[in-house]
């Protein structure tokens, strides 16, 4: 925690020229001073604000919570209620959000909205971190991009001292001048604590101050309590003449885990083979019996060989998260059920049919004595060699081929029930096949558009449908198909915007609209591997709801280093709003480059996307990211383009620009039985035509990271490999 070294307890009495403050009717009131430290002292937390930013009440303080945390919860102090979320991105850096409705103020939006309401978003940057004798110190900026409602700009300081965290600090624009104050820990209760602070808020300059009330507000001296534990918090505050409270939950993002793999299947028991290498030479029945079980532990697209030393298998697992999991998995069954006698096993992993990362373990009997626990993997390191995968591979996988009769695999059962609730669905339904065909049906989705011009939120339920079919090697037909229930975004009066770019987004309430039953994705993918690290995808049909079109995508790995390079090329038509096969008049060519650069060390991913987009605009796409160990991720973009989106908060002096944040949730964490689903969501201006980007048929650089660099916290490709 944020904490000085333990001292020697003390008595510390602070006298009325501790606190500075220069705003008007400035009265420093005895209560402020009642805390004598006479006990040891207890951790000081980093408590939220009301505006979400860690803070005392309503003002901000120079605290951080511990890298990694995620905290959401909602506020109020009249006439604001903010549902806010904050994050600890960086060890310094904090990022929060914040959705605030302001009661009694009207909005020009329209019958429906209701209260005026504000998107907001704000940052503090950590400048000095707190030593024996000199306070954190931070630098934090209030709706730095957003309307600008509640814009302020701080500086301020904490230093602990005993059981109580003082802060002081000056801001500007709503924020006006100096405000301060304590916490207070107690020693016979260490959830409990008590605020006080000096509020410096210019609540009578807010907007609608007069019809919100506002400017009846008067800042200055406000108390609360607090209690906290683990992984929620309360407040309760008053300034006087209104009573105000803070409620949140926080997420520990460092955490591997949330909740234990209570259903995970066991790992395959190592066992002695009974078959010789003549008998596995001779009958292709032992082969067979390997590749059967290897199926059951739900492992696809399987082909063996064997050269009368190493034992070799191409695989992929669709639903164990990790690969080095997923290899050492299948190298138990290899090794108990491969011939007597195999001196090395090597595993190539795919991922839609193209080859990524080759396990080459040297010494069978080392592997074995790993997975019973008699060798160390500092040991086992030097009998296992980890590469990127060679085209060549398929060449000597097929010299080696082990031919698997059909009929000797088709009997398993691969489903022993297809009714599945492990991919983050309250109920779906998933046929598999033991290649990559697949299927899968869930009955109800949920779709919600925030900001409507008639209404806080629209909304539509939705049962979706999607199948791949394997059709040859690395070549897939997929198919996707919704099923609308209810929705109720057909009562939007939500029209294009007035930018002077094509259409291209700014109708989607238009397709939204349309036919119940909607035919959103119908193409061929094809997966290449042209040379060693360089992936390609060739793919043409139905994109996306709103495109169709033919393109491709290539990407580079390089042999070291943290960066990746890609080029997109697509020829894309606009799809008629009603769906089938008809189309609007409107065409295009995107083609983009991008550059993406790891920091390992923070978890960080940084790229850059340039070139031409969707409304045939030209710029760049800047896009971060953080990747935590729980493999959850937060990231934002922004991208600048010379398209002419005037649309407010634009101008035609000060067009708008396409930005926007993004989350990608894994769900292995959070359920008892590993998976590689994941839940994504962004949060942007749903009508907007800048900057913008066609649905991807099949991102190589997503799909590589999420194989190749799952383990980027641990920087092992290999781990887990005995789980």
């Amino acid at each position: 925690m944020l904490s000085t070294p333990e001292r020697a307890c003390s008595s510390l009495l602070p006298t009325q020229n501790t606190l500075q403050m220069t705003r008007n009717r400035l009265n420093t009131p005895l209560s402020l001073f009642l805390a004598v430290i006479t006990a040891c002292p207890v951790a000081i937390l980093a408590e939220p604000g009301t505006s979400g930013q860690t803070g005392l009440i309503n003002m901000p303080d120079a605290r951080f919570e511990d890298e990694g945390t995620f905290r959401f919860g909602t506020s109020y102090f009249r006439p604001y209620l903010p549902i806010w979320s904050s994050i600890s991105l960086l060890p310094r850096l904090e990022l929060s959000a914040r959705y605030t409705v302001i009661r009694g103020l009207s909005t020009n939006l329209g019958k429906g909205f209701g209260d005026f309401k504000d998107r907001a978003f704000d940052t503090k940057l950590l400048i000095w971190k707190e030593s024996e004798w000199l306070p954190d110190i931070a630098l934090g900026s209030q709706d730095f991009t957003g309307t600008g409602v509640f814009r302020a700009k701080y500086a301020v300081v904490s230093k602990r001292v005993g059981n109580t965290d003082y802060t002081l600090g000056y801001g500007d624009d709503r924020i006006d001048g100096a405000f301060g104050g304590i916490r207070h820990h107690f020693d016979w209760n260490k959830n409990l604590s008590v605020v006080v602070e000096y509020d410096a808020n210019d609540y009578r300059n807010d907007l609608g101050a007069s019809e919100s009330g506002a400017d009846r507000r008067d800042g200055g001296w406000t108390y609360g309590v607090e209690y906290t534990k683990d992984w929620y918090g309360v407040q309760l505050a008053t300034d006087g003449d209104d009573v105000g409270g803070n409620v949140y939950v926080k997420v520990p993002l460092m955490k591997p885990r949330f909740v234990p793999r209570l259903d995970e299947p066991d790992p395959y028991p190592v066992a002695q083979p009974d078959v010789t290498i003549d008998q596995w030479r001779a009958d292709t029945g032992a082969a067979a019996r390997l590749a059967r079980e290897l199926y059951r532990q739900e492992y696809k697209n399987i082909r063996l060989g064997f050269d009368g030393r190493t034992l070799v298998a191409s695989l992929t697992n669709t639903r164990i998260s990790r690969i080095g999991r997923a290899v050492g998995r299948a190298a138990r069954v290899m090794l108990s059920l491969g011939p007597a006698g195999t001196q090395a096993l090597e595993i190539t992993y795919t991922e839609n049919d193209m080859p990524l990362l080759t396990y080459r373990f040297t010494d069978t009997r080392k592997l074995r004595r790993y997975f019973q626990g008699l060798l160390s993997r500092d040991q086992l390191d030097h009998y296992l060699e980890i590469t990127y995968a060679d085209p060549a591979f398929n060449t000597r996988l097929s010299a080696n081929e082990i031919a698997i009769p059909a009929d000797a695999v088709d009997d398993i059962e691969l489903n022993d029930d297809v009714q599945r609730s492990d991919e983050g669905h309250v109920l779906s339904y998933r046929f598999e096949s033991k290649d990559l065909s697949g299927f899968q049906f869930v009955p109800f989705n949920a779709g919600v558009i925030f900001n409507d011009r008639n209404g806080v939120a629209r909304f539509n339920l939705f049962a979706s449908a999607n199948y791949t079919r394997q059709l040859y090697r690395g070549l897939f037909l997929e198919t996707g198909a919704e099923l609308i229930w209810y929705e109720d975004v057909s009562e939007s009066s939500q029209g294009s915007n007035n930018s002077t770019l094509p259409h291209v987004r700014s109708d989607i309430a238009r397709y939204l609209q349309s036919n119940r039953l909607k035919l959103t994705r119908l193409l061929v993918n094809q997966y290449l591997q042209p040379q060693k690290r360089v992936y390609a995808r060739l793919s043409a049909g139905i994109y996306e709801m709103m495109f169709a079109g033919a393109g491709g995508q290539v990407l580079y790995l390089p042999a070291r280093g943290n960066w990746a390079a890609d080029l997109s090329l697509d020829w894309l038509r606009q799809r008629d709003p009603q769906g089938g096969a008809n189309f609007r008049d409107y065409s295009t060519v995107t083609a983009l480059g991008a550059l993406h650069y790891r920091f390992p060390a923070w978890g960080v991913t940084a790229t850059a996307r340039a070139g031409r987009f969707l409304a045939k605009d030209k710029g760049v796409r800047f896009e971060l990211k953080r990747r935590f160990r729980s493999g959850i991720t937060f990231g934002a973009w922004y991208t600048r383009t010379d398209g002419n989106d005037i649309t407010n908060p634009g101008s035609p002096g000060s067009p708008y620009f396409d930005k926007g944040i993004f989350a990608s949730i894994p769900l292995d964490p959070m359920l008892t039985r590993d998976t590689r689903a994941r839940s994504e969501f962004s949060l942007r201006p749903w009508a907007r035509d800048v900057g913008q980007m066609v649905v991807s048929p099949g991102d190589l650089y997503t799909m590589t990271e999420r194989t190749l660099l799952l383990d980027a916290a641990e920087q092992d490709a290999a781990s887990q490999l005995g789980q």
